[in-house]
């Protein structure tokens, strides 16, 4: 199987990042060693006087100072570090003075002084220079320390990065297996991946415990597994608005208001649905926009499936004259309707009078169609389209909304043609609009308008993929209708 990095990576790739460099920084003590040099003692303080609670019993001679003073002397000049320093012995006592470099250095002669034989106290005149201000050394000997620490621990960094990517590669084969397990008890695919995801968080944990294990950093694996918890605690109030979008991505899980593809209006927001993941819901509203939802948002408001049931209610409003009958246009529209492809048989189609109007009577008319068979919008225009024409064909006048019209000036009325003519006239253009209306009802019922579903299946697909709070990557929280592409495991649990 082909490995692709993935942005579901980055987590685990930035917490081997800072492993790495912990090991750089902090060299286990396995490795730990002294360039080359004897281990000494290093003592808390400096002593000034001999830490011994017994009594003397016997009073150094002048010999034993002698050797005393020849050994604290030879020891210095073995050790390097005292190019300055005097030591002198007379009764037992012991003298350091001059300087040095190193409070430690000096602070361990005292007590090598102290441990003596026949050493009765030990007076530490010596004083510590004081680097000056320009002085680089320290910081050029903590970067050959860092370096020396580096390359001790190249080996074990080495080693870990191969068995780091060698668990990236096992959890995508465990997340298969734990996925496969779990859809025997859980069919939704949302709640199918949150759950695997939250079955593979102690799983990965146990690898990057053996990550750092294996590159020597087996005390700081073992602070960050007791950590967890209290670091958990304090995410939880520094994001708590992201945490609750987790948490409602959840409980949207367990509910399943609505599913991939479904029609939902949330918020003010109409569109269908493209992903589901813990942290949004996108949409795609008939625009063709992408809307991110939070789950927050989206287990808070009043949420409105329009696919849950496909049956949906449809209505227009038309106005007939005053002088037509009622009950004639009632039945022409009662009658186009139900001839027309798209329109459910049941429930019934139901007209009734709206209001009165000030030029005609207004009658709205509901019918029912299936959105998932049909599309709203295409058989709401063919039906207008159908009544309008089948009216007129019947005789029924569809009279146009009164106008008012103010004249100016004086208005000059001149009869031109007589009553009779003018009847005439009217009655054949009503005849013409008849036949006009005649032919028209009669080309849209060859020539039907489209009334399926199709616009809409296009627009779903145009999101086909698409994931807002994952662009470029392949979207593995989706939830599809088709069981087999349920079925399909994520490439990975991160």
């Amino acid at each position: 199987m082909k490995f692709e990095t993935s942005r579901r990576f980055s987590p685990l790739i930035s917490m081997f990042v800072l492993a790495t460099v912990l090991v750089v920084a902090q060299a286990p003590d396995a490795l730990a060693q002294n360039d080359g040099k004897a281990e000494v003692a290093q003592p808390t303080d400096v002593l000034s006087e001999t830490s011994s609670t017994e009594k003397i019993r016997r009073i150094p001679s002048e010999n034993d100072d002698q050797k005393t003073e020849a050994l604290l002397n030879s020891l210095a000049e073995q050790a390097g570090w005292f190019p300055e320093v005097k030591i002198t012995v007379k009764s037992g006592m012991v003298t350091i003075t001059g300087k040095t470099k190193d409070s430690d250095h000096l602070a361990w002669l005292a007590k090598t002084a102290d441990r003596m034989p026949y050493v009765v106290a030990v007076i530490n005149k010596a004083s510590v220079e004081k680097p000056p201000v320009t002085d680089l050394t320290p910081a050029w000997n903590e970067v050959r320390s860092l370096v020396e620490h580096a390359k001790r621990a190249l080996p074990l960094l080495v080693i870990a990065g191969l068995l780091f990517t060698a668990f990236l590669f096992m959890g995508r084969y465990i997340m298969m297996g734990v996925t496969s397990l779990w859809s025997r008890r859980i069919e939704n695919p949302f709640l199918l991946s949150t759950v695997a995801k939250v079955t593979m968080v102690p799983i990965w944990i146990l690898f990057f415990y053996l990550t750092l294990q294996t590159a020597g950093l087996s005390g700081l694996a073992t602070t960050i597994i007791g950590g967890t918890g209290v670091l958990g605690v304090v995410l939880g109030f520094a994001f708590k608005d992201i945490v609750g979008n987790y948490l409602s991505g959840l409980l949207l899980a367990f509910r399943s208001p609505f599913t991939k593809g479904d029609l939902i209006v949330v918020d003010g927001y109409e569109g269908f649905v493209q992903s589901i993941n813990m942290r949004g819901t996108t949409i795609l509203d008939p625009d063709g926009n992408f809307v991110l939802i939070p789950n927050s948002t989206v287990i808070q408001e009043v949420i409105k499936n329009k696919t849950a049931n496909p049956e949906t209610r449809l209505n227009f409003i038309i106005g007939i004259g005053y002088g037509d009958s009622y009950p004639k246009a009632r039945e022409i529209i009662a009658t186009t309707l139900r001839s027309l492809d798209g329109v459910l048989a049941k429930p019934d189609i139901l007209i009734g009078l709206d209001s009165l109007s000030a030029s005609s009577a207004d009658i709205k008319v509901f019918f029912w169609i299936n959105i998932k068979q049909s599309s709203g919008m295409a058989v709401k225009a063919e039906a207008i389209s159908r009544v309008k024409e089948a009216l007129i064909a019947e005789g029924i006048s569809l009279p146009d909304s009164s106008r008012e019209i103010v004249f100016t000036d004086v208005l000059k009325i001149q009869n031109v043609d007589s009553a009779e003519h003018t009847l005439a006239l009217g009655s054949q253009k009503a005849e013409a609009n008849k036949r006009k209306a005649e032919q028209n009802l009669q080309e849209a019922k060859e020539k039907p308008q489209s009334t399926d579903n199709r616009h809409e299946e296009q627009v779903k697909q145009m999101g086909e993929g698409v994931d807002l709070l994952n662009q470029g990557a392949k979207a593995e929280t989706t939830l599809y209708k088709d069981p087999e592409k349920a079925k399909a495991p994520p490439s990975s649990g991160v």
